[in-house]
């Protein structure tokens, strides 16, 4: 226990500290990205005993069906998309770099996958370390999981916190602790929580520097999306993929708990 609390305060200590001097809360070595939030409290709660409970993490994943994870994937864009045009309030877009980001992002997509899998792993691993007993309740890992990213909220200077963001990190948060506490397949996981921001952010573009760099290619600062949305509505956008995929994991669960009694 005092490790995952020195874990969770020294990750927003550092990423405090790097937000007050304007430096980026991760790096990118050989193309491979690390944040922060998804590094450093693995080194810091890893321990010679873990390695027995990671490795049958990484050798023999647990549920190992492909079709639940691929509607959790692409159905929260697909309903996203069909609800904004069957409401009049989607536009196919025009954006600049619409062959150099757009449509070369969607050919480099496993590329990008791979840039992204050991930090999504890391993330992974040190969940399933904090709260990976089968006994443990989902909501434990979900609360981990969100304070590892409390920092990125702390209004910085003038700056407001972002409370869609906000919402949105909590869905995934109980999107985590589903994940951890019921599947417990690494791989999926990191594939999962990848390839439902990189879809939204692919098909509605953002502002959000770190997301770009991090998702995508790292010479660009924003992107316009292949769609666009009614102002009053684009700020939902994000809050609302996550929602949607979160509802389809819980689905998940009660299904498979309603198939066990």
């Amino acid at each position: 226990m005092f490790w995952l609390i020195a874990a969770i305060a020294l990750t927003n200590a550092a990423g405090i500290l790097l937000r007050i001097f304007n430096l980026d809360t991760f790096i990118i070595l050989a193309g491979f990205r690390f944040h922060i939030s998804l590094l450093l409290p693995f080194i810091i709660v890893f321990r010679k005993r873990h390695f027995v409970t990671l490795k049958e993490a990484f050798a023999h994943p647990k549920y190992n069906k492909t079709f639940p994870q691929l509607a959790w994937i692409f159905l929260p864009l697909l309903i996203s998309l069909l609800l904004l045009y069957l409401s009049g309030r989607l536009e196919i877009n025009d954006p600049d770099y619409f062959y150099e980001f757009g449509l070369s992002s969607i050919v480099d997509y496993p590329i990008y996958l791979i840039w992204n899998l050991p930090q999504l792993l890391l993330l992974a691993s040190f969940l399933i370390i904090a709260t990976g007993r089968r006994d443990e309740k989902f909501w434990k890992t979900s609360l981990i999981f969100v304070l590892l990213f409390a920092f990125e909220f702390i209004p910085a200077g003038r700056s407001k916190i972002a409370f869609l963001n906000l919402l949105a990190l909590l869905f995934a948060g109980v999107s985590a602790g589903l994940l951890i506490k019921y599947f417990q397949n690494i791989y999926w996981f990191a594939i999962v929580f990848f390839t439902l921001f990189w879809e939204c952010l692919l098909a509605f573009g953002s502002a959000s520097r770190i997301m770009i760099n991090l998702l995508f290619a790292a010479r660009y600062q924003a992107w316009d999306g292949f769609f666009t949305v009614a102002e009053k509505f684009s700020s939902y956008i994000l809050v609302f993929h996550i929602f949607i995929a979160t509802l389809l994991i819980l689905s998940t669960v009660l299904i498979i708990k309603r198939n066990k009694v």
